[in-house]
């Protein structure tokens, strides 16, 4: 498969997570993680969603990463890019909604924002030149905006992206940049990932400056005006899992889109002696794998606290 997402090189760029193994039956690549308290390793699709043809052998590819000794695996599938849900839920032990993105689809009109985002697109554009940008040549730049947003948000794990991350993205066929400038210096800045007429917002930053100005309104408009040869524009959900309508995030991406896809989380257990074994106390935490969310005292203690 030729998506950027499925490639060797973007898996590799996310070793920060864990090495990459190939699953040639999903025409890509998970990421292997160590399992804490076992000396099994389990497995995870890449950020921040899985792209699977929609022919792919869903249990071949199962049964190939099971034949690793994989303890289990969990995969958030792109909303345009999937087989047939029936398919889906026939294959992995769990198939849930995960979450909500926002999507632009230009069969169904150009762009029409409400009255909040006409006024915050408009005032933007005063503020900041918007432009569609090399991410090679502004490479340090952006690297330093999305360096503040992990000390805003005290991002770890995934989201804490290393530089190697950055660099592998400035040569990845498919990347787009959009950004915003004040006085020439980028202040905001827009990645989407796009493949055969599909973009996918991957990251966004600004600087404290960028916020004050409104600037990612300027660069996701731009961004619906140059991204013309793609009819789908994913600009993701809102923050963390599930759904919150009150979500600023959220709200934010909903006024660049025109309608919406519901995302799936999948799990299967690949091992289930020692899946249940580790999950032991965990059972019903709604996490999967259950082994790495909280235990029955944990969350107590949190209660309590």
């Amino acid at each position: 498969m030729s998506h950027p997402y499925a490639s060797l090189a973007y898996a590799q760029s996310l070793d920060h997570v864990g090495p990459a193994l190939a699953v040639p039956e999903w025409g890509g690549h998970v990421l292997t993680r160590a399992v804490a308290g076992s000396t099994s390793l389990d497995a995870i699709g890449p950020y921040p969603l899985a792209v699977l043809p929609a022919d792919a052998d869903l249990t071949g590819g199962l049964e190939c990463l099971k034949a690793t000794g994989l303890l289990s695996v969990v995969v958030v599938l792109d909303p345009l890019l999937h087989p047939p849900m029936e398919a889906v839920t026939a294959a992995f032990d769990l198939a849930r909604p995960f979450k909500t993105h926002h999507i632009h689809d230009r069969r169904l009109g150009p762009p029409a924002y409400a009255k909040h985002h006409r006024y915050e697109v408009r005032r933007a554009h005063m503020r900041v030149e918007a432009r569609e940008i090399a991410l090679a040549e502004q490479l340090p730049d952006w690297i330093g905006l999305y360096d503040q947003l992990i000390a805003r948000h005290h991002l770890t794990g995934v989201h804490a992206f290393p530089e190697s991350h950055h660099r592998a993205l400035a040569e990845l066929p498919g990347v787009r940049a959009f950004g915003a400038f004040i006085d020439g210096r980028l202040v905001s800045a827009h990645l989407f990932v796009t493949h055969a007429g599909q973009a996918t917002s991957h990251l966004a930053a600004s600087s404290s400056e960028g916020y004050a100005a409104g600037a990612a309104y300027a660069v996701n408009d731009l961004a619906l005006e140059r991204l013309d040869d793609c009819e789908l524009i994913n600009f993701g959900g809102g923050a963390g899992a599930g759904d919150d309508p009150t979500d600023g995030l959220s709200r934010f991406k909903a006024g660049f889109a025109n309608t919406r896809r519901t995302v799936w989380l999948c799990g299967s257990v690949l091992d289930p002696e020692a899946y249940r074994k580790l999950s032991a106390g965990r059972e019903d935490n709604g996490f999967f794998p259950a082994y790495r969310g909280p235990s029955h005292q944990e969350r107590s203690d949190a209660d309590q606290g």
